[in-house]
């Protein structure tokens, strides 16, 4: 069995634009006004100085799967038919958790509770590119990993998506990883804190099915219409 790996991830460029993008605003039509631009610089600066994005991932054993069940070591088990479908021909499964920290969930609740709803707003919009534009460096960085080994990855998934509504998978995925070494821990209803987190899986292997390019967003329905499908289609 494979111990868990932690990697602090580069903090990837995040843009006042990229701001916009994850509180669904758009400004095709008419720019922002100039106070709104600098608030929105203000936030993205304070965001930079408070977010710290780490990983921890790990290998597990695949050993079966059926119409919606992906068998796993240790008598662990996950429930989605894509995931099956995707990766139920690998050799193994990445598992990983990220987060931006707790840091950034603490500023946020102070302006809340200071009324300061476009702060708190604006400051939500910055972790939210953060992770999600950190995700995407990772993904690179594991594949790169398995290619160098000629091993192929699939795209990733996680519960919680249209595709995978069993919020409960996440206990599987806290079993392997021990997320809390990084600051992780999952709520009653199975939701992950700090806030700026998410989890993911990905199979790996030889013979994979090959999916042309599609991402997990081609198979959510939101169809690509939610903000998060513009950084790179990793929400």
């Amino acid at each position: 069995m494979t111990e868990p790996k932690i990697w602090e991830i580069t903090l990837p460029d995040v843009t006042v634009e990229d701001l916009f993008q994850a509180e669904g605003a758009d400004y095709s039509k008419r720019p922002p006004r100039p106070s709104t631009v600098e608030l929105h610089r203000q936030l993205l600066a304070e965001a930079t100085a408070l977010v710290r994005p780490t990983v921890i991932w790990r290998e597990v054993d695949i050993l079966g799967a059926r119409e919606q069940e992906l068998f796993l070591e240790e008598g662990q088990k996950l429930t989605s038919g894509l995931l099956v479908r995707v990766a139920g021909t690998a050799d193994k499964l990445i598992i990983f958790a990220m987060t931006v920290g707790s840091a950034l969930d603490d500023r946020e609740d102070y302006y809340s509770k200071a009324g300061k709803t476009l702060e708190a707003f604006a400051l939500s919009a910055a972790g939210t590119a953060y992770i999600v534009k950190s995700s995407s460096s990772l993904m690179d960085k594991i594949k790169e990993h398995y290619r160098n080994a000629g091993l192929k990855t699939t795209f990733p998934m996680g519960p919680g998506h249209s595709y995978w509504r069993s919020l409960e998978d996440m206990q599987t995925i806290f079993h392997f990883l021990k997320a809390e070494q990084i600051g992780l821990r999952l709520t009653d209803l199975n939701l992950m804190m700090p806030r700026k987190s998410i989890a993911m899986v990905a199979g790996v292997g030889r013979n994979l099915p090959d999916f042309k390019g599609k991402t997990h967003c081609d198979f959510c329905s939101l169809l690509k219409k939610c903000q998060l499908s513009h950084f790179g289609q990793k929400c």
